[in-house]
C-alpha cells in the first residue's frame, strides 16, 4: 500500500468515525416524542416545559427520573434540584460553538507537501 492509499484510507476512516459517535437529541421534537438514543437510554421530552426526561435504567445508572434543560444546557433531577450531568450520559449539543481563538492557518511553516 503506498502512501496516496493509505492517506485516502485514513481519511475515509476518520469520517466514519466522526458520523458514529455523535449522541445528540432530536432539534425540534414534539411534545411527547420518545427517543433512544445510540447508548441505550431513554428520553421523552415535554413541549410545555422545554425539557426531556431521562428515564432511568441500569444502562445509565440512574434510580430516578433527571431533566435537561436544552437551552441552558442544565440538569435537575426529579424534585427539581439542580444536579451535575450523570457520568454515564453524553449529550452533544448541534450549537456548540468553536473554542479556537486566534490564528489557525498560517501560523506554522510546512516544510514539504505530499507528493504521489
Amino acid at each position: 500500500m503506498n502512501r496516496r492509499h493509505f492517506l485516502i484510507a485514513a481519511m475515509c476512516l476518520m469520517t466514519l468515525a466522526g458520523c458514529t459517535q455523535k449522541t445528540e437529541l432530536p432539534e425540534n421534537p414534539k411534545d411527547q416524542e420518545e427517543y433512544r438514543d445510540s447508548q441505550g437510554n431513554s428520553w421523552i421530552y415535554n413541549a410545555m416545559l422545554m425539557r426531556w426526561a431521562l428515564m432511568p435504567s441500569p444502562v445509565n445508572g440512574l434510580t430516578g427520573t433527571h431533566y435537561y434543560y436544552p437551552q441552558s444546557g442544565s440538569w435537575t433531577d426529579a424534585d427539581g434540584t439542580k444536579v451535575d450531568p450523570p457520568s454515564k450520559v453524553k449529550v452533544a449539543s448541534s450549537s456548540a460553538k468553536s473554542k479556537s481563538s486566534g490564528n489557525v492557518f498560517g501560523t506554522t511553516r510546512r516544510s514539504s507537501g505530499i507528493h504521489a
